[in-house]
């Protein structure tokens, strides 16, 4: 049997509560997993993330013992090495714990200035 338009709607939207609820959850914390190379001409390949409020993203790496890289994984751009994580994945969970750290630090805010208001 078919759904109707309204029908597919309420779906729709019981699918969108499902997978808000489902986002409001605590993951381990994920640490880089692939160490800073100790010799001077040693190359190490992985990944990074980047989580700022515009843009969160997982990015190829690259790490020597004094430079990185993020975005590329041939050559090092950047001072200082960098511990990386060796798959997308790790990165990718490593993001998302971040990304739930922020979020709580601005809930914590929100409620410490609800906690501030004078209650009528």
């Amino acid at each position: 049997m078919t759904m109707n338009k309204r029908e597919q709607a309420e779906v729709a939207e019981l699918r969108h509560q499902l997978a808000l609820a489902r986002a409001l959850r605590c993951t381990p914390v994920v640490l880089p997993d692939v160490p800073i190379p100790t010799r001077f001409h040693n190359l190490v390949k992985g990944f990074l993330y980047c989580a700022s409020q515009s843009a969160w993203r997982v990015e190829p790496a690259c790490s020597s013992c004094h430079e990185h890289s993020f975005g590329n994984n041939d050559k090092t751009t950047i001072r200082d090495g960098k511990k990386l994580f060796s798959t997308r994945l790790l990165a990718l969970r490593a993001l998302r714990n971040d990304a739930e750290r922020q979020c709580a630090e601005w809930l914590a805010a929100i409620d410490a200035m609800i906690d501030r208001e004078p209650t009528p």
